[in-house]
């Protein structure tokens, strides 16, 4: 009795670890090989997914509302972005648990002209 029991706990604890596994498993997207701007990639990528920026200047205002890992592919001397609006932040995050690593950041606005306060 004792190992059929046994077998059960250890089939039923093997099949949460492959369900669990597959849910945690993240995409990564490339810009411009999967979406030609860093919006359309934030816009179609699923939260907890990694956004991979490729080496170039992309001009744009990216509104970034999921959890997401923004992150370019060679760091930030070959990857800049731009502002399209230098009224605007270059990158605004309005989630938690978002990462953006590698960039510089050009003709962008600070925190407080945008109307923002410390």
């Amino acid at each position: 009795m004792k190992k059929i029991n046994l077998v059960f706990i250890l089939a039923i604890a093997c099949a949460l670890f492959v369900c669990a596994s597959g849910v945690v498993s993240a995409t990564s997207y490339y810009v411009p090989d999967d979406y030609a701007r860093i919006q359309w990639a934030v816009d179609n990528a699923p939260a907890g997914d990694t956004i991979v920026v490729r080496d170039g200047v992309y001009v744009e205002n990216v509104n970034v509302d999921k959890s997401l890992d923004i992150r370019s592919e060679n760091g930030s001397a070959e990857c800049i972005v731009q502002a399209a609006n230098p009224d605007d932040h270059v990158f605004e995050v309005l989630a938690d648990y978002v990462t953006i690593c590698g960039f510089t950041i050009k003709n962008a606005t600070d925190y407080e002209s945008a109307g923002g306060a410390f």
